[in-house]
């Protein structure tokens, strides 16, 4: 089992994105939990898209889940692994956009 935890302020790139987890080595695990919320305030509209696959170097992946950033009523998303990596990405944000967030990846 491994948990990670973002809780901060993070800043959106110039195309309005932010590399939430980075690319999660999965391989050993047979599921991923993730739950993320807009909080303590709410700052822009934004999407989550969850990627698994093949994420570094050459890459050949598909997005898993897809679903609005929420500000309230968080949910637990659950995602088989089906590869050996996995990412969480949000997109669709206003650019260099300061958006706090508070979100957790759980491996087991």
């Amino acid at each position: 089992m491994a948990l990670k935890t973002f809780f901060q302020t993070f800043t959106t790139d110039h195309l309005g994105q932010i590399f939430l987890t980075g690319i999660l080595n999965v391989e050993a695990f047979h599921k991923v939990n993730l739950e993320i919320i807009q909080f303590p305030e709410v700052a822009v509209n934004m999407t989550v898209a969850c990627d698994m696959g093949k994420l570094s170097g050459e890459t050949l992946a598909q997005t898993v889940g897809l679903f609005p950033l929420p500000t309230t009523d968080p949910q637990i998303h659950t995602f088989d692994v089906i590869g050996p990596e996995f990412s969480a990405l949000l997109r669709g944000g206003p650019p260099n956009t300061d958006v706090p967030i508070q979100a957790w990846v759980f491996l087991h």
